[in-house]
């Protein structure tokens, strides 16, 4: 053991050479530690603001515009639940498959006629996919 601090002693530079370098990181700290210290203040603050203003609250996320009830025997789908007033049928688009739209206010009740394939609606201006429906 006395062995190896002897190794570990003999391997430590000159005394000079642990003065000198503690030297340089003092004159260092003194010059820029006030301006890190500046920096660091800014940094903070800003992280504060940035959380008292919300931007890392949680997203909202897109609800879906209508819900829709499939039935493959009368080939139809019929809007069972709004939740966008004065939502449209132009606003709607088939992604796939072939049925019949509607037109005006979507409204519950409504209903989509000779649905085929695998009928996919997108609503168009919040590119949310309103659902597929399997009529094959």
């Amino acid at each position: 053991m006395i062995d190896d601090i002897g190794e570990f002693l003999s391997k430590l530079p000159p005394i000079e050479k642990l003065f000198g370098g503690a030297w340089i990181i003092t004159w260092f700290l003194a010059i820029w530690g006030y301006h890190i210290q500046f920096f660091l203040t800014g940094l903070f603050c800003l992280f504060l603001a940035i959380l008292l203003l919300g931007y890392f609250d949680e997203k909202k996320k897109a609800e879906i515009p209508a819900f829709f009830s499939m039935d493959k025997n009368t080939r139809t789908l019929t809007v069972q639940k709004i939740h966008e007033a004065d939502l449209s049928w132009n606003d709607h688009e088939l992604c796939s498959g072939s049925a019949m739209i509607p037109s005006g206010l979507v409204k519950e009740g409504d209903t989509i006629i000779n649905c085929s394939g695998n009928v996919a609606l997108r609503h168009i201006p919040t590119n949310t996919l309103m659902g597929a429906y399997n009529f094959e």
